[in-house]
């Protein structure tokens, strides 16, 4: 644990330092140009700002457009603040206020899946989109790339606006197309992510399974894909034999017993209810080994599973021992105030029914624009 402790700290260090010192280097950038060519720093700004959410917007429509030649239908496109969803007749724009951010994110229109010809040919069509991104980034740092090296053969004194933009655009689209390498327990880069979805069935299935959720006619996709069901039950089963605890056997789990708490099934698997058992015996070491949002989720619907199943005593120690000594955020004091209910009865409903209220994990910023984000939530939040 003291190892640990010493590694999360070593490691924010390091990404302080590395904050400081690419932030320096770019303030030093920005003012030799402007000292030395005589430019103005804010001209200088407003391109480096436009050429960011440029490669950021080309890098989302890389997927967007990647999902349509593959005849998979777009839900929703969000860049930064702008959101643009498609309800199966025309687009709509939605304002993200609250969440200015510079990223984005392309969610697919998943519709049923009824037998393996479907599955293998939706499966590649998603390892496509997933891989076209990356390749758009990485055309960006060529185009990048070749703008400085066409400004510096074609003048004698260089332009330094076309220095900017060109230097920006390769520096920038270099960063994320390495990021798209990245590998972690709780984030999978575009590469990682294309790897899994062309070679494993059961991440595929899942990750297929869990957009259904925000699908244009989420409740009929849902409970009517069963082929994708059947994949995820019989690679879920296996993992459960082997006790895994990574992010994508945890996150199935999470997923069944939600739907049997709001009644989409009318029984577990034999394989969850045994994990069910497995994870609640060893939480405390599976909990400290584990840290992300996901494997305390799980938690919480363990809880709220004992609980429907008449075993108050358990339900009443997750919630006593972690639930209630998580951090405070959005999210925690969500769960927090849905567990009083659930568990204890309080009645929270009128704070619980109010969609603006409902955070059940740290997606629902970027997802409150979709209904399908609250319809288990509000059925499990009139629960006595």
């Amino acid at each position: 644990m003291k190892n640990k402790s010493l590694k999360k700290i070593f490691k924010t260090i390091g990404s302080m330092l590395f904050g400081a010192i690419g932030g320096f280097g770019i303030i030093m950038f920005i003012n030799n140009i402007s000292k030395n060519m005589d430019v103005s720093i804010f001209p200088m700004l407003a391109i480096m700002i436009l050429t960011f959410y440029i490669s950021i917007t080309l890098h989302e429509l890389g997927h967007f457009f990647a999902f349509i030649l593959n005849g998979i239908q777009i839900r929703m496109l969000t860049i930064s603040i702008f959101s643009f969803i498609f309800d199966g007749e025309k687009w709509r724009l939605r304002l993200n206020r609250n969440n200015i951010g510079v990223g984005g994110i392309a969610v697919p229109n998943l519709t049923v899946i009824s037998n393996e010809e479907e599955f293998k040919k939706a499966q590649k069509g998603y390892a496509n989109a997933i891989i076209a991104a990356p390749m758009v980034t990485l055309l960006l740092a060529i185009i990048g790339a070749l703008l400085l090296l066409i400004n510096f053969l074609k003048y004698r004194i260089i332009n330094p606006y076309l220095l900017i933009f060109g230097g920006t655009l390769l520096l920038i689209n270099m960063f994320l197309f390495f990021t798209c390498f990245a590998k972690s327990e709780a984030v999978y880069g575009d590469f990682s992510a294309y790897s899994l979805y062309k070679n494993d069935d059961f991440f595929a299935a899942l990750m297929m399974y869990q957009y259904a959720m925000f699908s244009i006619d989420y409740e009929n996709t849902r409970i009517n894909n069963n082929y994708l069901k059947e994949i995820l039950l019989r690679g879920f089963e296996e993992r459960a034999k082997d006790r895994k605890t990574d992010l994508f056997t945890v996150s199935c789990a999470t997923t069944f017993i939600d739907e049997y708490l709001i009644g989409i099934m009318d029984e577990l698997p034999k394989s969850i209810v045994y994990y069910i058992d497995y994870y609640y015996e060893n939480k405390n070491q599976i909990i400290e080994k584990q840290e992300t949002e996901q494997h305390r989720l799980l938690l919480l619907h363990i809880a709220y599973y004992f609980e429907k199943e008449g075993e108050h005593e358990k339900a009443v120690d997750i919630y006593d021992s972690f639930i209630k000594t998580l951090s405070k955020s959005p999210v925690f004091d969500y769960w927090k105030i849905q567990g009083e209910q659930i568990i204890f009865k309080k009645d929270n409903s009128k704070y619980l029914l109010d969609k603006k209220n409902i955070k059940p994990s740290s997606i629902y910023s970027v997802f409150k624009q979709l209904d399908g984000l609250y319809h288990d939530e509000l059925i499990l939040n009139q629960m006595p």
